[in-house]
């Protein structure tokens, strides 16, 4: 498996089809001796923007500080969770159980409190 072709940038989806981002980046476990694993698979725009260049990872990370939208970014994934990879990658995990509902859910309401946005 080509771990860049085959992961990076497809959507995940959860175990019921609901989409919750694209992968953005991957982490690695290495140890001495042993080839290196996958670990987690990573969610977020400053994993993103990280990989344009390590500096915007920063001022995205202190963007979403600011906004209060940091708890549990950028989404990490388990790789024991993945189902399959195809055109995406399909995790066994519920899109309510991940930091990104909750997310989700505040900009459901910021949105909602916009005059005439309902």
């Amino acid at each position: 498996m080509d771990l860049i072709r085959d992961v990076l940038d497809k959507k995940a989806v959860d175990r019921n089809g609901r989409e919750l981002g694209r992968i953005d980046g991957v982490t690695l476990l290495v140890r001495d001796g042993s080839p290196p694993q996958v670990a987690t698979l990573e969610i977020g725009p400053a994993v993103l923007a990280g990989r344009v260049w390590p500096a915007l990872r920063r001022w995205a990370e202190a963007l979403e500080h600011a906004l209060g939208i940091d708890e549990g970014r950028p989404v990490r994934l388990s790789v024991d969770q993945v189902l399959n990879i195809n055109d995406h990658v399909k995790l066994n995990v519920a899109f309510g159980e991940t930091p990104a509902a909750a997310l989700e859910q505040r900009l459901r309401r910021w949105v909602g409190a916009i005059p005439g946005s309902s």
